[in-house]
């Protein structure tokens, strides 16, 4: 490795991170805020320490047009090889810093690995207090020695997000209901959409419409869902 970030001390996953979200219980504006973490659990990489793939001039980064964030590196993430999950997401852990996350240990849940093109992919989904908000992608090719060659982040920035809804499940059904037919007995479901925004997804039987997405912190109708 070129160059190497030395964590400070490391903030350990019950400090940094409360219920599996990223300082959920804490607002992002006024007193009582906290700062967001800048350490690690292990020492953290840099665009410096990537090498360009076989056949390749360079490393290829793509970013947020928005943001700015980094979302995609393609090139040779190590000189290791990673043989294994755990491998893969302590490897993922040593971008923290460039990708924006903030404790992978915590957030994020291996789902499976795909193989094609003596290419292997590692998946992890990320959750927030057993929602769904994202998911991250390891690719590790045969072809260069079963190193990692793409990080492919759809991770959620969810530092200071608040997973207690506004507007309670009874008030969901009945916002969706007074637009839509809605069946008797109804249960939606408490999701993070893109945003992120806190969401009720409630299932509703009207016509092409299935489910009916409702911000539960307002109330308002945000999406519509329609069947396949």
């Amino acid at each position: 490795m070129k160059k190497m970030i030395i964590a400070a001390a490391a903030v350990t996953a019950a400090a940094v991170m409360l219920s599996g979200c990223s300082g959920n219980s804490r607002s992002r504006k006024g007193s009582g805020t906290a700062d967001r973490p800048e350490s690690w659990a292990v020492e953290q990489r840099t665009l410096e320490d990537i090498t360009p793939m076989s056949g390749e001039a360079q490393v290829y980064v793509t970013r947020d047009e928005e943001t700015d964030e980094v979302k995609i590196i393609q090139g040779v993430l190590s000189d290791d090889p990673v043989n294994n999950e755990r491998e893969a997401l302590d490897l993922i852990a040593s971008y923290s810093q460039i990708m924006g996350y903030i404790d992978v240990y915590s957030e994020l849940q291996y789902s499976g690995v795909t193989e094609y093109n003596h290419k292997l992919s590692y998946k992890f989904d990320q959750y927030c207090d057993g929602m769904l908000a994202g998911y991250v992608e390891l690719m590790v090719d045969y072809d260069e020695g079963s190193r990692a060659v793409v990080l492919n982040s759809h991770y959620t920035d969810l530092w200071g997000f608040s997973t207690k809804p506004k507007v309670s499940a009874a008030e969901a059904v009945k916002c969706a209901a007074d637009k839509y037919r809605t069946d008797k007995g109804a249960e939606p479901e408490l999701i993070i959409t893109d945003g992120p925004v806190l969401t009720w997804a409630v299932p509703v039987n009207d016509g092409s419409v299935s489910e009916v997405y409702i911000d539960a912190n307002n109330g308002d109708i945000i999406r519509e869902i329609y069947a396949e």
